[in-house]
Protein backbone atom coordinates (compact mmCIF):
# COMPACT_ATOMS: atom_id res chain seq x y z
CA UNK A 1 0.00 0.00 0.00
CA UNK A 2 2.83 2.13 0.65
CA UNK A 3 4.24 1.60 -2.42
CA UNK A 4 0.81 2.99 -4.27
CA UNK A 5 0.72 5.78 -1.67
CA UNK A 6 4.25 6.94 -2.82
CA UNK A 7 3.51 6.23 -6.82
CA UNK A 8 0.11 8.45 -6.68
CA UNK A 9 2.23 11.10 -4.96
CA UNK A 10 5.07 11.41 -7.51
CA UNK A 11 2.60 11.35 -10.11
CA UNK A 12 0.75 14.04 -8.32
CA UNK A 13 3.85 16.29 -8.22
CA UNK A 14 4.84 15.24 -11.98
CA UNK A 15 0.88 16.97 -12.84
CA UNK A 16 1.09 20.14 -10.65
CA UNK A 17 4.76 20.35 -12.00
CA UNK A 18 3.27 20.36 -15.53
CA UNK A 19 0.39 21.89 -14.49
CA UNK A 20 1.01 24.90 -12.66
CA UNK A 21 3.39 26.75 -15.15
CA UNK A 22 0.63 26.50 -17.49
CA UNK A 23 -1.61 28.35 -15.09
CA UNK A 24 1.14 30.83 -14.89
CA UNK A 25 1.78 31.01 -18.62
CA UNK A 26 -2.14 31.83 -19.08
CA UNK A 27 -2.27 34.04 -16.37
CA UNK A 28 0.20 36.20 -18.05
CA UNK A 29 -0.90 36.17 -21.32
CA UNK A 30 -4.46 37.21 -20.26
CA UNK A 31 -2.79 39.81 -17.99
CA UNK A 32 -0.52 41.68 -20.99
CA UNK A 33 -3.40 41.22 -23.16
CA UNK A 34 -1.32 39.26 -26.06
CA UNK A 35 -3.45 36.68 -27.22
CA UNK A 36 -5.86 38.09 -30.21
CA UNK A 37 -9.93 37.62 -29.34
CA UNK A 38 -11.94 34.72 -29.56
CA UNK A 39 -14.62 35.68 -32.12
CA UNK A 40 -13.32 35.57 -35.71
CA UNK A 41 -13.11 38.08 -38.35
CA UNK A 42 -16.67 40.23 -39.91
CA UNK A 43 -17.36 38.70 -43.13
CA UNK A 44 -17.06 41.23 -45.51
CA UNK A 45 -17.14 38.86 -49.10
CA UNK A 46 -19.44 36.61 -50.51
CA UNK A 47 -19.32 34.86 -54.22
CA UNK A 48 -19.63 36.79 -57.35
CA UNK A 49 -20.21 34.75 -60.67
CA UNK A 50 -17.67 37.10 -62.50
CA UNK A 51 -15.43 38.28 -60.05
CA UNK A 52 -14.58 35.29 -58.27
CA UNK A 53 -15.67 37.44 -54.48
CA UNK A 54 -16.69 40.61 -53.63
CA UNK A 55 -17.54 43.08 -50.89
CA UNK A 56 -20.76 42.59 -49.47
CA UNK A 57 -22.11 46.65 -49.51
CA UNK A 58 -23.06 48.01 -45.91
CA UNK A 59 -21.17 45.44 -44.36
CA UNK A 60 -17.85 45.77 -41.80
CA UNK A 61 -17.04 45.38 -38.41
CA UNK A 62 -13.68 45.37 -36.63
CA UNK A 63 -10.78 43.69 -38.15
CA UNK A 64 -7.39 42.07 -35.88
CA UNK A 65 -4.28 39.67 -36.51
CA UNK A 66 -3.89 36.60 -35.08
CA UNK A 67 -0.80 37.79 -33.81
CA UNK A 68 -2.42 40.64 -32.26
CA UNK A 69 -0.63 43.22 -34.34
CA UNK A 70 -3.40 45.57 -35.36
CA UNK A 71 -7.59 45.85 -34.71
CA UNK A 72 -8.99 48.37 -36.89
CA UNK A 73 -12.43 49.34 -37.93
CA UNK A 74 -13.78 48.71 -41.74
CA UNK A 75 -16.37 49.52 -43.52
CA UNK A 76 -17.96 48.67 -47.00
CA UNK A 77 -19.36 51.14 -48.32
CA UNK A 78 -23.16 51.06 -50.74
CA UNK A 79 -21.25 50.04 -53.99
CA UNK A 80 -18.85 47.34 -52.48
CA UNK A 81 -15.38 49.78 -51.90
CA UNK A 82 -13.65 50.26 -48.41
CA UNK A 83 -14.04 53.77 -49.40
CA UNK A 84 -15.62 56.69 -48.11
CA UNK A 85 -19.36 56.18 -47.17
CA UNK A 86 -21.04 59.30 -49.03
CA UNK A 87 -19.03 57.46 -51.93
CA UNK A 88 -22.55 56.14 -53.07
CA UNK A 89 -22.85 57.02 -56.97
CA UNK A 90 -21.00 56.49 -59.91
CA UNK A 91 -21.48 60.33 -60.70
CA UNK A 92 -18.34 62.19 -59.21
CA UNK A 93 -18.81 65.79 -59.93
CA UNK A 94 -15.96 68.31 -60.12
CA UNK A 95 -13.29 66.34 -58.43
CA UNK A 96 -9.99 64.16 -60.22
CA UNK A 97 -11.10 60.57 -60.15
CA UNK A 98 -9.11 58.33 -59.63
CA UNK A 99 -9.07 54.62 -59.45
CA UNK A 100 -7.18 51.93 -57.70
CA UNK A 101 -6.88 48.37 -58.79
CA UNK A 102 -4.85 46.18 -55.62
CA UNK A 103 -5.64 43.16 -53.97
CA UNK A 104 -4.65 42.89 -49.48
CA UNK A 105 -3.27 45.74 -50.35
CA UNK A 106 -5.72 48.16 -51.78
CA UNK A 107 -8.29 46.69 -49.35
CA UNK A 108 -5.58 47.99 -46.15
CA UNK A 109 -7.80 46.27 -43.75
CA UNK A 110 -4.73 46.24 -41.58
CA UNK A 111 -5.26 50.74 -40.95
CA UNK A 112 -8.06 53.09 -40.43
CA UNK A 113 -9.17 54.74 -44.03
CA UNK A 114 -7.83 57.96 -43.13
CA UNK A 115 -3.89 56.37 -42.87
CA UNK A 116 -4.40 54.28 -45.87
CA UNK A 117 -2.08 54.94 -48.98
CA UNK A 118 -5.11 55.80 -51.14
CA UNK A 119 -6.63 58.09 -49.04
CA UNK A 120 -3.12 59.62 -47.84
CA UNK A 121 -3.00 60.74 -52.02
CA UNK A 122 -6.49 61.85 -52.08
CA UNK A 123 -5.63 64.25 -49.45
CA UNK A 124 -2.32 65.35 -51.15
CA UNK A 125 -3.82 65.70 -54.04
CA UNK A 126 -6.79 67.86 -52.86
CA UNK A 127 -4.03 70.49 -50.88
CA UNK A 128 -2.37 70.93 -53.80
CA UNK A 129 -5.39 72.37 -55.19
CA UNK A 130 -6.70 69.75 -57.17
CA UNK A 131 -10.05 68.03 -55.56
CA UNK A 132 -10.19 64.47 -55.80
CA UNK A 133 -11.71 61.50 -54.98
CA UNK A 134 -10.47 57.72 -54.58
CA UNK A 135 -12.35 54.83 -55.75
CA UNK A 136 -10.89 51.94 -53.80
CA UNK A 137 -11.75 48.62 -55.79
CA UNK A 138 -8.90 46.78 -53.60
CA UNK A 139 -10.33 43.14 -52.75
CA UNK A 140 -8.10 40.52 -50.84
CA UNK A 141 -6.13 37.63 -52.70
CA UNK A 142 -7.25 39.44 -56.34
CA UNK A 143 -5.63 39.12 -59.16
CA UNK A 144 -4.89 40.96 -62.32
CA UNK A 145 -7.96 39.20 -63.66
CA UNK A 146 -10.61 40.28 -61.55
CA UNK A 147 -9.18 43.69 -61.69
CA UNK A 148 -9.74 43.59 -65.24
CA UNK A 149 -12.78 42.09 -65.15
CA UNK A 150 -14.05 44.88 -62.79
CA UNK A 151 -13.04 47.34 -64.89
CA UNK A 152 -14.85 46.46 -67.86
CA UNK A 153 -17.98 45.65 -65.45
CA UNK A 154 -18.29 48.55 -62.81
CA UNK A 155 -15.06 50.60 -62.69
CA UNK A 156 -15.11 52.35 -66.03
CA UNK A 157 -18.55 53.60 -65.20
CA UNK A 158 -16.93 56.18 -62.91
CA UNK A 159 -15.32 57.65 -65.69
CA UNK A 160 -11.93 57.66 -63.67
CA UNK A 161 -9.40 60.15 -65.10
CA UNK A 162 -7.01 58.17 -63.86
CA UNK A 163 -6.38 54.24 -63.13
CA UNK A 164 -4.03 52.95 -61.28
CA UNK A 165 -3.16 48.90 -61.44
CA UNK A 166 -1.12 47.67 -58.20
CA UNK A 167 0.61 44.86 -58.86
CA UNK A 168 2.26 42.47 -56.15
CA UNK A 169 5.30 40.82 -57.39
CA UNK A 170 4.68 37.79 -54.53
CA UNK A 171 1.49 36.54 -56.18
CA UNK A 172 -0.28 38.42 -58.77
CA UNK A 173 1.30 36.15 -61.18
CA UNK A 174 0.16 33.28 -59.53
CA UNK A 175 -3.12 34.80 -59.11
CA UNK A 176 -3.58 34.89 -62.84
CA UNK A 177 -2.95 31.75 -63.62
CA UNK A 178 -5.14 28.23 -63.27
CA UNK A 179 -2.17 26.06 -62.68
CA UNK A 180 -0.44 27.91 -60.30
CA UNK A 181 -3.36 29.40 -58.55
CA UNK A 182 -5.13 26.25 -57.92
CA UNK A 183 -1.72 24.06 -56.78
CA UNK A 184 -1.66 27.13 -54.34
CA UNK A 185 -5.29 26.84 -52.92
CA UNK A 186 -4.29 22.81 -52.07
CA UNK A 187 -6.33 21.75 -55.43
CA UNK A 188 -9.60 23.86 -54.47
CA UNK A 189 -10.48 26.25 -57.31
CA UNK A 190 -12.72 29.94 -55.95
CA UNK A 191 -12.79 30.85 -60.11
CA UNK A 192 -12.39 31.21 -63.70
CA UNK A 193 -9.66 32.07 -65.10
CA UNK A 194 -8.48 34.08 -68.47
CA UNK A 195 -6.56 32.35 -70.93
CA UNK A 196 -5.05 32.74 -74.25
CA UNK A 197 -6.27 30.97 -77.93
CA UNK A 198 -3.23 29.83 -80.52
CA UNK A 199 -3.21 33.01 -82.02
CA UNK A 200 -2.01 34.90 -78.47
CA UNK A 201 -5.49 36.92 -77.77
CA UNK A 202 -6.60 36.89 -74.71
CA UNK A 203 -10.11 34.94 -73.64
CA UNK A 204 -12.64 36.65 -71.02
CA UNK A 205 -13.42 33.05 -68.55
CA UNK A 206 -17.29 32.07 -68.17
CA UNK A 207 -19.63 33.14 -65.18
CA UNK A 208 -18.14 31.22 -62.50
CA UNK A 209 -20.27 28.23 -60.67
CA UNK A 210 -18.44 27.24 -57.37
CA UNK A 211 -20.75 23.71 -57.82
CA UNK A 212 -19.29 22.85 -61.79
CA UNK A 213 -16.01 23.83 -60.25
CA UNK A 214 -16.28 21.52 -58.13
CA UNK A 215 -17.36 18.53 -60.05
CA UNK A 216 -14.43 19.46 -62.86
CA UNK A 217 -11.58 19.58 -60.53
CA UNK A 218 -9.28 17.18 -59.67
CA UNK A 219 -10.06 16.22 -56.20
CA UNK A 220 -7.06 16.15 -53.83
CA UNK A 221 -6.75 13.07 -51.53
CA UNK A 222 -9.06 13.21 -48.65
CA UNK A 223 -8.17 14.48 -45.22
CA UNK A 224 -7.70 12.18 -42.44
CA UNK A 225 -10.03 12.00 -39.64
CA UNK A 226 -9.01 15.51 -37.70
CA UNK A 227 -9.37 14.21 -33.85
CA UNK A 228 -8.20 17.23 -31.71
CA UNK A 229 -10.72 19.61 -33.78
CA UNK A 230 -13.05 20.21 -31.29
CA UNK A 231 -10.52 20.24 -28.38
CA UNK A 232 -8.76 23.03 -30.81
CA UNK A 233 -12.04 24.59 -31.04
CA UNK A 234 -12.60 24.48 -27.56
CA UNK A 235 -9.15 25.98 -26.48
CA UNK A 236 -9.44 29.06 -28.45
CA UNK A 237 -12.70 30.10 -27.39
CA UNK A 238 -11.23 29.80 -23.63
CA UNK A 239 -7.07 29.54 -23.24
CA UNK A 240 -5.41 33.11 -24.26
CA UNK A 241 -2.41 31.43 -24.00
CA UNK A 242 -3.65 28.88 -26.67
CA UNK A 243 -5.12 31.71 -29.24
CA UNK A 244 -1.68 33.49 -28.31
CA UNK A 245 0.55 31.00 -29.49
CA UNK A 246 -1.16 28.57 -32.14
CA UNK A 247 -0.73 31.49 -34.58
CA UNK A 248 2.94 30.97 -34.18
CA UNK A 249 2.97 27.40 -34.42
CA UNK A 250 0.88 27.17 -37.87
CA UNK A 251 3.64 30.28 -39.52
CA UNK A 252 6.11 26.69 -38.95
CA UNK A 253 5.64 24.71 -42.21
CA UNK A 254 7.26 21.47 -40.80
CA UNK A 255 5.00 21.85 -37.72
CA UNK A 256 1.84 22.42 -39.87
CA UNK A 257 2.61 19.52 -42.26
CA UNK A 258 3.22 16.63 -39.23
CA UNK A 259 0.31 18.51 -36.75
CA UNK A 260 -2.27 19.95 -39.00
CA UNK A 261 -4.14 16.74 -39.82
CA UNK A 262 -4.68 16.04 -36.40
CA UNK A 263 -6.35 19.12 -35.70
CA UNK A 264 -4.57 20.37 -32.97
CA UNK A 265 -3.70 23.60 -34.35
CA UNK A 266 -7.52 24.29 -35.33
CA UNK A 267 -9.20 24.07 -39.15
CA UNK A 268 -6.95 26.97 -40.66
CA UNK A 269 -3.80 24.63 -39.40
CA UNK A 270 -5.63 21.62 -40.82
CA UNK A 271 -6.42 23.46 -43.97
CA UNK A 272 -2.46 24.34 -44.29
CA UNK A 273 -1.33 20.83 -43.98
CA UNK A 274 -2.69 20.69 -47.78
CA UNK A 275 -1.27 23.18 -49.28
CA UNK A 276 2.43 22.86 -50.83
CA UNK A 277 5.07 23.14 -47.80
CA UNK A 278 7.05 25.39 -49.87
CA UNK A 279 4.44 28.33 -50.71
CA UNK A 280 3.95 27.88 -54.99
CA UNK A 281 4.38 32.51 -54.75
CA UNK A 282 8.03 31.60 -53.43
CA UNK A 283 8.75 30.49 -57.33
CA UNK A 284 7.92 34.06 -58.80
CA UNK A 285 11.68 34.23 -57.08
CA UNK A 286 13.21 31.46 -59.10
CA UNK A 287 15.45 31.23 -61.95
CA UNK A 288 15.31 30.14 -64.92
CA UNK A 289 11.42 30.58 -65.31
CA UNK A 290 9.88 27.38 -66.06
CA UNK A 291 6.99 26.88 -69.00
CA UNK A 292 4.37 27.48 -66.20
CA UNK A 293 5.43 30.28 -64.84
CA UNK A 294 6.53 31.62 -68.44
CA UNK A 295 2.66 30.92 -69.51
CA UNK A 296 1.40 32.49 -66.16
CA UNK A 297 3.04 35.65 -67.48
CA UNK A 298 2.37 35.67 -70.56
CA UNK A 299 -1.30 35.65 -69.98
CA UNK A 300 -0.20 38.23 -67.30
CA UNK A 301 1.21 40.53 -69.70
CA UNK A 302 -2.36 40.16 -71.94
CA UNK A 303 -4.11 41.06 -69.18
CA UNK A 304 -2.63 44.46 -68.60
CA UNK A 305 -2.10 45.41 -72.37
CA UNK A 306 -6.16 44.94 -72.07
CA UNK A 307 -6.79 47.53 -69.02
CA UNK A 308 -4.67 49.56 -70.57
CA UNK A 309 -6.34 49.39 -74.15
CA UNK A 310 -9.54 50.17 -72.26
CA UNK A 311 -8.73 52.50 -69.97
CA UNK A 312 -6.87 54.66 -72.69
CA UNK A 313 -9.92 54.37 -75.31
CA UNK A 314 -12.44 55.95 -72.42
CA UNK A 315 -10.30 58.65 -72.17
CA UNK A 316 -8.34 58.43 -69.37
CA UNK A 317 -4.75 57.95 -68.28
CA UNK A 318 -2.91 54.31 -66.72
CA UNK A 319 -0.23 53.52 -65.04
CA UNK A 320 1.35 50.25 -62.85
CA UNK A 321 2.45 50.43 -59.25
CA UNK A 322 5.17 47.62 -58.63
CA UNK A 323 4.24 46.82 -54.76
CA UNK A 324 7.48 44.50 -53.52
CA UNK A 325 6.76 41.87 -50.83
CA UNK A 326 7.81 42.30 -47.01
CA UNK A 327 11.25 39.60 -48.21
CA UNK A 328 12.14 41.25 -51.19
CA UNK A 329 12.40 44.64 -48.71
CA UNK A 330 14.16 42.81 -45.31
CA UNK A 331 16.30 40.18 -47.67
CA UNK A 332 17.50 39.22 -44.29
CA UNK A 333 14.41 37.72 -43.84
CA UNK A 334 14.01 36.11 -46.74
CA UNK A 335 17.97 34.68 -45.68
CA UNK A 336 16.09 33.24 -43.17
CA UNK A 337 13.42 31.32 -44.64
CA UNK A 338 16.11 29.88 -47.05
CA UNK A 339 18.52 28.92 -44.30
CA UNK A 340 15.63 26.69 -42.93
CA UNK A 341 14.52 24.66 -46.26
CA UNK A 342 17.00 22.40 -47.61
CA UNK A 343 14.42 22.07 -50.71
CA UNK A 344 15.08 26.23 -51.39
CA UNK A 345 18.59 25.39 -50.78
CA UNK A 346 18.98 23.49 -53.89
CA UNK A 347 16.99 26.33 -56.02
CA UNK A 348 18.88 29.51 -57.46
CA UNK A 349 16.95 32.45 -56.11
CA UNK A 350 16.86 36.22 -57.38
CA UNK A 351 14.50 38.34 -55.18
CA UNK A 352 14.12 41.29 -57.99
CA UNK A 353 13.09 38.60 -60.34
CA UNK A 354 9.65 39.56 -60.69
CA UNK A 355 9.97 43.16 -60.73
CA UNK A 356 12.60 42.52 -63.86
CA UNK A 357 9.97 40.36 -65.67
CA UNK A 358 7.27 43.21 -64.99
CA UNK A 359 9.29 46.04 -65.99
CA UNK A 360 10.10 44.34 -69.39
CA UNK A 361 7.07 44.05 -70.34
CA UNK A 362 5.76 47.50 -68.91
CA UNK A 363 8.24 49.04 -70.80
CA UNK A 364 7.53 46.64 -74.47
CA UNK A 365 3.78 47.87 -73.41
CA UNK A 366 4.93 51.88 -73.18
CA UNK A 367 3.28 52.27 -70.04
CA UNK A 368 4.02 53.90 -67.23
CA UNK A 369 5.00 52.27 -64.13
CA UNK A 370 6.60 52.95 -60.23
CA UNK A 371 8.46 50.58 -58.91
CA UNK A 372 8.40 50.92 -55.22
CA UNK A 373 11.08 48.29 -54.43
CA UNK A 374 14.20 50.60 -54.06
CA UNK A 375 12.00 53.77 -52.34
CA UNK A 376 10.91 50.87 -49.41
CA UNK A 377 14.32 48.95 -49.27
CA UNK A 378 16.60 52.70 -48.80
CA UNK A 379 14.01 53.10 -45.79
CA UNK A 380 14.12 50.35 -44.83
CA UNK A 381 17.98 50.39 -43.88
CA UNK A 382 17.59 53.37 -42.17
CA UNK A 383 15.79 51.72 -39.07
CA UNK A 384 13.47 53.96 -38.36
CA UNK A 385 9.46 52.52 -38.30
CA UNK A 386 8.72 49.07 -39.62
CA UNK A 387 7.15 49.39 -43.12
CA UNK A 388 5.26 46.06 -42.82
CA UNK A 389 4.12 44.10 -40.12
CA UNK A 390 6.24 41.31 -38.84
CA UNK A 391 3.16 38.42 -39.69
CA UNK A 392 0.59 39.82 -41.59
CA UNK A 393 2.50 41.45 -44.30
CA UNK A 394 0.97 44.23 -45.12
CA UNK A 395 2.16 47.99 -44.67
CA UNK A 396 1.77 49.09 -41.36
CA UNK A 397 0.63 52.89 -41.33
CA UNK A 398 4.53 53.96 -41.91
CA UNK A 399 4.33 51.98 -44.84
CA UNK A 400 1.35 53.31 -46.15
CA UNK A 401 2.61 57.04 -45.62
CA UNK A 402 5.69 56.15 -47.74
CA UNK A 403 3.55 55.00 -50.48
CA UNK A 404 1.58 57.72 -50.82
CA UNK A 405 4.39 60.14 -50.97
CA UNK A 406 6.28 58.20 -53.51
CA UNK A 407 3.31 57.68 -55.98
CA UNK A 408 2.46 61.68 -55.41
CA UNK A 409 5.68 62.19 -56.84
CA UNK A 410 5.42 59.95 -59.41
CA UNK A 411 2.40 61.09 -60.91
CA UNK A 412 3.60 64.64 -60.78
CA UNK A 413 6.96 63.71 -62.40
CA UNK A 414 5.01 61.46 -65.07
CA UNK A 415 2.65 64.13 -65.89
CA UNK A 416 -0.37 62.24 -65.08
CA UNK A 417 -2.02 65.10 -62.31
CA UNK A 418 -1.52 68.81 -63.23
Amino acid sequence: MKLIYTFLGRISLVLAGLTLPLIGLELAVRALGLAPPAVPNPTIWDLHPDLGWWHIPDSGGTFYSSFNEYETAVYINQLGLRDDAHLDSYHIPDRFRLLILADSFGEALQVPLEQTFFKQLQYQLSENNLPAQTINAGVGSWGTDQELTYYRQEGHKFEPDLTLLFFFTRNDVVNNHAPLEIARNGGSIQKNFYHLNDAGDLIPPDPFDPERAYDQTPKPAPLPPAPWLKTADWLWLRSHLYRWLVPYLRDIPPLVQRLGPSGILGGEGRIRATHPSLPVPFYSYQTPLSPDWGEAWAVTEALIAELDRRVTTAGGQFAVIIIPAREQVYPAEWERTVAASPDMQALNWDLTAPNQQLSQRLTRLEIAQLDLLPVFRARAEQETERLYFAHDGHWTAAGHALAAETIYTFLLEQGLIN
